[in-house]
Formats: structure tokens, sequence, C-alpha cells
């Protein structure tokens, strides 16, 4: 299982970067990457013992230089980057500054068409969830924020510091995807960490009987506005209830999934109904709808597709025996993100006759890689680090 898993993940990590690494070196490339990043987790997984016993002894000073790094990475770098101004940089950071500013005064969050930033395709929890980070100065900032957040929950996830250490430098410096996003200021980064970690909240919550009841309906709430911040995201909520279904019973997992959806429901359509036209998120289905002429109603095949991939790993949870439901929460929903994204590189590089992964250039395998690392992630020293009973049904 160790070597699978971390063979499993090079290859996740691969596909994100792919993109990056096929402009600038080719497909050659993109297998080289591929095999290197095979064979650095094969040496950290055949030599795991003595390089974790090292970091171990090592901890706080590796912990304070990877921080200063990480911070330092983000000062000096995001200001060159967005410095080089419209159409030559990334501009996520600048539309979610400005669908918060439009908020503030009373608009809707959804800009017209202008020079700066291109049309927003997020949903409004992406924005409520940015808007703290706008108020000090830049949305930006928020990628700094979550990536210590995901350093917490892997840490508290797999129940070892170092583990979750070494997954967030891998993450940041072996994936172009990552690092660009991260220096950029792009939201994806946030979108990738804040609905595992809103997950892993409501799960604690309600598997503890003793947790008040206001704490599990602000769990759930705080999910709805999670999955509120792509259009991918809503597809998880069956893989959700059934999460609480094993970990609290079927009652429990009504509510909690009512919460969830109806703060769904609440933050977007009456902004949508507002004004249908301008709700630009939308326009991500009109960009599927390219590759209809290749196989008819592709776009809606691919949307279909993905919500049943939702069902069935809900399906799959409830009907399977692992006791640790988090980490099969993880897993299943890294493959219900990645489906639309295989299926899209596939399509495009049939259509052009070789392979294609110019979709990945823009980072959305982020929605699924920081599930991924937790739901894989445990076994890259060679073992698992962590187990957790399954807590019984109330």
């Amino acid at each position: 299982m160790p070597f699978r898993a971390n063979l499993l993940l090079a290859f996740l990590i691969a596909f994100a970067g792919s993109g990056f690494v096929q402009k600038y070196a080719g497909t050659a490339g993109v297998l080289a990457y591929a095999a290197a990043m095979v064979g650095g987790l094969c040496v950290l997984s055949k030599w795991g013992k003595p390089i974790h016993a090292l970091a171990s002894r090592w901890f706080v000073a590796l912990g304070c230089v990877s921080a200063v790094a990480l911070i330092a990475l983000f000062a000096i770098l995001n200001p060159w980057e967005d410095g080089k101004g419209p159409g030559k940089s990334s501009d996520r950071d600048e539309g979610l500054n400005m669908a918060v500013e439009r908020v503030l005064d009373g608009e809707t969050p959804y800009y017209p068409p202008n020079t700066t930033a291109g049309p927003l395709s997020i949903l409004p929890g992406a924005v409520a969830l940015a808007a703290p980070f706008v108020a000090i100065g830049d949305s930006g900032y928020q990628n700094v924020f979550w990536i210590f957040a995901f350093f917490g929950l892997a840490a508290w996830h797999f129940r070892d510091r170092v583990l979750a250490l070494f997954w967030v430098m891998i993450a940041v410096l072996a994936s172009p995807a990552v690092a660009y996003e991260y220096i950029s200021g792009g939201d994806l980064i946030a979108n990738g960490i804040y609905v595992p970690l809103s997950f892993a909240l409501a799960f604690h919550a309600w598997s503890n009987p003793k947790a008040a009841p206001w704490l599990k309906g602000l769990a759930c709430v705080f999910v709805g506005v999670c999955l509120t911040s792509r259009s991918n995201f809503p597809f998880l909520m069956p893989l959700f209830g059934a999460a609480i279904w094993r970990l609290a019973g079927f009652r429990q997992a009504v509510v909690a999934a009512g919460i969830a959806t109806a703060v769904i429901l609440l933050m977007t359509v009456p902004i949508y109904l507002h004004d249908p036209e301008g709700f630009t998120p939308l326009m991500s289905r009109k960009k599927l709808a390219a590759v209809d002429h290749v196989i008819p109603h592709a776009s809606w095949l691919l949307v279909g597709g993905t919500a049943l991939a939702g069902v069935l790993a809900g399906v799959a949870l409830l009907r399977g025996r692992d006791a640790d439901v988090p980490n099969r929460v993880f897993r299943h929903a890294a493959l219900v993100m990645i489906f639309p994204m295989i299926f899209l590189v596939a399509l495009q590089s049939v259509m052009s006759g070789r392979p294609d992964f110019s979709l990945m250039h823009d980072r959305f395998a982020l929605l699924y890689l920081f599930f991924a690392l937790l739901g894989w992630g445990q076994h890259l020293f060679g073992g698992s680090v962590r187990t957790s009973p399954e807590p019984t049904n109330p």
C-alpha cells in the first residue's frame, strides 16, 4: 500500500503541473517530470524512517525556516508578478478584490467586462471567504493563510507534524501549479484547502456526541459556504452527507446536509435571480460547450458524469467497511474532482492528435490536489502513521 499510494500521488502531482511543464518543456518534459516525482517519492518511501527521525529532531528549525521561506516567497514575488499588469499576470486576485469591493458597495460581486480582470468564475462563497484578506490589503494574502492552515489540518489528520511539513513543502516546491498560484495570489489554493478543512471540522463535530448542537450547525454552515466557492464543489454534497451518515447516523446526516445545502442555495440563487445574464460562473459551462462539436452534448455529459461520480462516491462510502471515514472521503473527493479534468484532457488530446495538457495550465488541479494529499499522504515515509477507529452511531 505505501508504494502504491506514493506512486499514485506522484502521478497526481505530475498531472497537476503537466500544463506548465508541457508549455515550456514539451511532452517529453511531462514524462521526465512524472518520472522525477515517482523517483523522489519512492526515495522518501524507501528511506522514510531515518529521514523522518532526523526531521523530527530538527523539526523546530525546519519549521521556522520553512515558514520564513514561504512568507518571503510570497512577499518578494507576488508584487513582481502583479506588477506585470493585465494580460501578463494572473488576474484572479484582482477579480476577487473587485468582487469584494462591489459587495461592500451594495452591488453583486459579478462585475461587467473590463481590462483589469476576466469574468469572475467563482461562486459567492469564495468572495465571502476572501473578504477578510481584501480588508487587510489584497485577496492574495489568503494563500499564505491557507497554506499554513493546510499544515495544521494535515498535522491533525496524520497526527504527525513532520509528515505535514513535508507535504506542504513538496506541494509548493515540486508542483509548478501550486507555486505559481501561490506567488500570483490566485484563489485556487484557498479553494482546494478550505473545503477539506470544512469537512474535517464537520466530521469532528458530528462524530462527537458531546458537541453542542450550535457547533454542529456552525460547522455545516462553514461547509456550505466553502462548497459555494467553485461550481465543481456542490457535487461533493452526496459524499458529505454519506460521511455524516457513517459517523453520526441517518437523521443527523439529513440535518447536516440540509443545512449545508440551504447555505448553498441562499448564497447563490438570489444573486443569480437578480441578474441571470450577469452571473458569470455560468460561463464555465459555455466554455465546456466548445467540445460539443466533437462529441454532441459533451458538456452536459461531463456535468452529468461529475454529478454521477459524486453520488457513486457517496454510495461507495456507505458500502465500504474501512473504519477511517475521513481518509476515504478525501480520496473519493479527489477522484470526483479529477474526473472532469481527465475527461477534458483526453478529449483535447484526441482533438489535437497528441497529448495535450493545456487545460491544466490554469491550475484547476488544485481543486483535487489537497484532497489527494490528505487521502493518500500518510504513506510518504513508507507506512501509515495514523489509525482512526470508526465512531459509534448514537
